[in-house]
């Protein structure tokens, strides 16, 4: 996610952008981010002639999202550490002059100094070994007045999502959710005092967290819902270390399919969700 890992097995079990697991459910996640996603380029304001980095950029959704805004010299370029996502981003979106991928690491990569006017990311700055030097080396990267757009999760009992159908998943397994700390993770940039103070320490300006509550929707079936919600993040991790039987699955599926069924107004699912969207200048 353009970022180094240290904390692999946390990473792991928290994170629905490993690689092949998002590649598998790729649309269907990014149909579900599509309201986050389209919040946080209404608040970068990207102009045609931005040089943009998009860190963590993945399969390049939000990096092709970018490159359509550009004409004149504009250009833009996703930064993942996943050869497997970069590949995949590469393959979807080629022969396109202002999109470039590159695979690095964005906390410690020699960017071109006063280079960027825009740096976003969508969930792929918080996974950096250490977040003070990474921004610091993305700051770096900046024109004097450029700006930084990102979004991150808040608390984690605040986003149904992530959690929807865990208290089943521990009626069968007795595991719970991992503890969330400011370990490299999807939650660790939650709490915004911490933010505040890794970019502060970097050294940006106007520094702004909005913490906004919205939603997560698909029009999926209750059942594919489902199987989305079993197959990325802690559930999925501890159904793959449970071992289960299919006897059991099965029953764990059904159960979590009915609590799909009962969020479904019309032809949607929602989830509610409550998320830091950060902003700052150099």
């Amino acid at each position: 996610m353009g970022q180094k890992i240290i904390n692999v097995e946390q990473s792991e079990y928290w994170n629905e952008k490993s690689g092949p697991k998002w590649l598998k459910n790729e649309d269907a996640l990014n149909e579900r981010l599509s309201i986050l996603t389209n919040e946080l380029f209404s608040r970068a304001k990207i102009k045609a002639t931005d040089k943009v980095l998009d860190i963590g950029c993945g399969g390049g959704e939000t990096t092709f999202k970018v490159s359509k805004l550009l004409v004149d010299g504009g250009q833009v370029l996703g930064a993942d550490i996943s050869h497997t996502l970069l590949d995949h981003a590469k393959s979807k979106f080629s022969n396109i002059d202002v999109m470039k991928f590159m695979h690095c690491d964005a906390q410690n990569y020699s960017f071109d100094k006063n280079y960027f006017d825009k740096v976003i990311s969508r969930f792929g700055v918080m996974f950096f070994e250490n977040p003070y030097e990474a921004f610091k080396n993305i700051l770096d990267s900046m024109r004097t007045n450029g700006s930084l757009n990102f979004v991150c999760w808040t608390n984690l009992m605040e986003n149904e999502f992530i959690i929807e159908g865990m208290d089943i998943i521990t009626k069968y397994t007795q595991k719970v959710l991992p503890e969330v700390t400011k370990d490299p993770g999807p939650f660790a940039f939650s709490d915004r005092k911490y933010v505040n103070d890794v970019l502060q320490s970097a050294g940006f300006k106007n520094i702004n967290i909005d913490e906004v509550y919205t939603s997560i929707s698909t029009k999926d079936t209750a059942e594919q819902d489902a199987e989305i919600l079993m197959g990325i993040g802690p559930r999925a991790r501890i159904l793959s270390e449970e071992n289960l039987s299919r006897e059991k699955m099965a029953m764990i599926k059904n159960e979590i399919i009915q609590r799909c069924e009962k969020r479904q107004m019309g032809k949607e699912i929602s989830y509610k969700a409550c998320l830091n969207y950060v902003s700052a200048t150099k």
